[in-house]
């Protein structure tokens, strides 16, 4: 799972983290973003490649607030790169839970 701590890592700094950010701020960005990281899993196991699901997550009734579109590219192209093992694992949850573990 070191490759969800690395991306979790550099999106606190891509989704505005460096600024104060309160503790429900953060969970919900982290689940905003875990969402995302699910819903890319799921497509990727559903047959799509990364261009379509990028395009599906950043299409307007989504369902993904505007102010997570930056990480939704990041985030897609990461969910591809996983060995196809890691995708039955809970990927979603585990990014969330090092998202919010994570401090500067």
């Amino acid at each position: 799972m070191l490759h969800i701590l690395t991306v979790s890592c550099g999106l606190a700094v891509l989704a505005g983290a460096a600024s104060a950010e309160t503790a429900a701020q953060k969970a919900e960005r982290c689940a905003a973003q875990a969402d995302i990281v699910t819903s890319a899993v799921d497509a990727r196991q559903e047959g799509r490649d990364a261009q379509a699901t990028k395009a599906m997550m950043e299409a307007a009734d989504s369902g993904i607030p505007a102010r997570y579109a930056p990480g939704i590219t990041p985030l897609v192209e990461w969910v591809f790169t996983l060995p196809e093992d890691q995708l039955a694992l809970d990927v979603g949850g585990a990014f969330e839970k090092q998202c919010l573990d994570f401090s500067q």
